[in-house]
């Protein structure tokens, strides 16, 4: 059995340990990036239990020190990709994604044990988006795909 820690400090966030099913353990921060009050949840989830990384901690730094400058890079990333046939967004909703302000909001990320990560937005206008969000993958700092939830409940 891993002896893992309750609290990790990284970059200035506390994060704590959660109560996670088996076989994983979660520590969870909530931050406030932008210092106006809205907090925002990173969580670093390691599939098998263990500790966390040297890597997934620096990238978990990385994450809590540019937190507003990643969500506007995935807004700006979605804003253009679901744009495309593929994602079935038409009529109203593409104007959505034409406004200056993004129509997605409520950003979270999360960071698994193999260093790759997802900014999902919890919140938006779009019906793809409805009821769980929408997330974009990263690798590193570059967002390079989205993870639609639409279809969840379904499988």
């Amino acid at each position: 059995m891993v002896d893992l820690p309750t609290r990790l400090d990284v970059s200035g966030a506390e994060f704590v340990r959660i109560d996670a099913p088996e076989p994983i353990a979660c520590w969870t921060a909530s931050i406030e990036p932008a210092g106006d009050g809205r907090l925002r949840s990173v969580s670093i989830i390691m599939d098998p239990v263990d500790r966390p990384g040297e890597d997934v901690l620096r990238l978990a730094g990385l994450v809590v020190v540019r937190f507003d400058e990643l969500a506007g890079a995935a807004a700006e990333y979605l804003q253009q990709r679901l744009r495309e046939p593929e994602f079935g967004v038409s009529g109203p909703e593409l104007l959505e994604l034409q406004r200056a302000e993004p129509p997605f909001g409520a950003p979270e990320a999360v960071l698994w044990s193999d260093g790759s990560w997802m900014l999902r937005f919890a919140e938006s206008r779009l019906e793809l988006a409805d009821p769980y969000g929408i997330g974009v993958l990263f690798e590193g700092t570059t967002p390079c795909g989205v993870e639609d939830f639409s279809e969840v409940d379904s499988a």
